[in-house]
């Protein structure tokens, strides 16, 4: 039995959904914000959500972007956007992060079962042919925050906020420029790519630093950065050359 989530937060459509899912012979789980969708996407593993874009806390583009962070190269479930108008340039943005498909509201229910299926169909012949199906790319455009697990479930942090992050053994803290110290249960290597395609670059092999809050770097056999928040972080001697290459072009 293929399971569905539903990311809504009216209650009348979201009840609704899963009436007419379940009806259908699908296991239905239920999310009523973009919060709770990412925390149900990791847990339960959906073969495909149903997410309503304009929601609280968290959108549904935000929600999918979250997902293609922390998915990085894994099987992403199918996303199906449901929202009351599609401007163009909401659409380019849900496609960049690999949207499956839009359903306007107000629906019929016999469209979206034909698109489900459509899409279960599409995904099954996909990861049975060896392909990986994932959302087209870790760099969303548009998406300028990085989703980091928290006592809450998620928060989602702007890049442009964060100072360093550095490795703490099967940890990595997170250093903001507001002062904060964030500790995550998930190894720096998991942040890496999309750091690095955000204007980071990994300065030592414990310590990724954010290029803009870069002061100065005091050189040495290593070497040290000194970061605008005051702080600093050592260079190591494999990771200096490139470093040099990246504050030239900077300069």
């Amino acid at each position: 039995m293929k399971h569905i989530l539903v990311v809504e937060d009216e209650i009348d459509i979201r009840e609704s959904l899963a009436e007419i899912l379940e009806l259908s012979g699908y296991k239905v789980s239920t999310a009523n914000n973009g919060m709770q969708g990412f925390k149900s996407i990791l847990e339960l593993k959906p073969d495909l959500v149903l997410c309503d874009v304009n929601m609280p806390e968290l959108d549904g583009f935000e929600l999918l972007a979250a997902v293609n962070q922390r998915f990085k190269d894994g099987i992403v479930p199918p996303f199906l956007f449901l929202t009351a108008k599609v401007e163009k340039k909401d659409m380019r943005q849900g496609m960049s992060l690999g949207a499956d498909d839009y359903i306007l509201k107000p629906f019929d229910h016999i469209e979206i079962l034909k698109t489900i299926e459509l899409r279960l169909e599409k995904r099954t012949k996909l990861i049975n042919g060896g392909n990986n199906y994932t959302s087209k790319s870790l760099k969303n455009e548009g998406f300028n925050k990085l989703a980091l697990p928290s006592n809450d479930g998620l928060e989602l942090v702007p890049f442009g906020s964060i100072v360093k992050c550095q490795a703490d053994r099967a940890y990595c803290n997170f250093y903001l420029l507001d002062g904060r110290k964030l500790l995550v249960s998930k190894s720096m290597k998991e942040f890496e790519e999309v750091l690095h395609g955000n204007n980071f670059l990994k300065v030592h092999k414990s310590t990724i630093v954010n290029m803009k809050f870069v002061e100065k770097y005091v050189s040495g056999k290593g070497g040290y950065l000194l970061l605008s928040d005051g702080s600093h972080v050592d260079v190591s001697v494999r990771k200096k050359e490139s470093l040099m290459k990246v504050l030239k072009l900077n300069a």
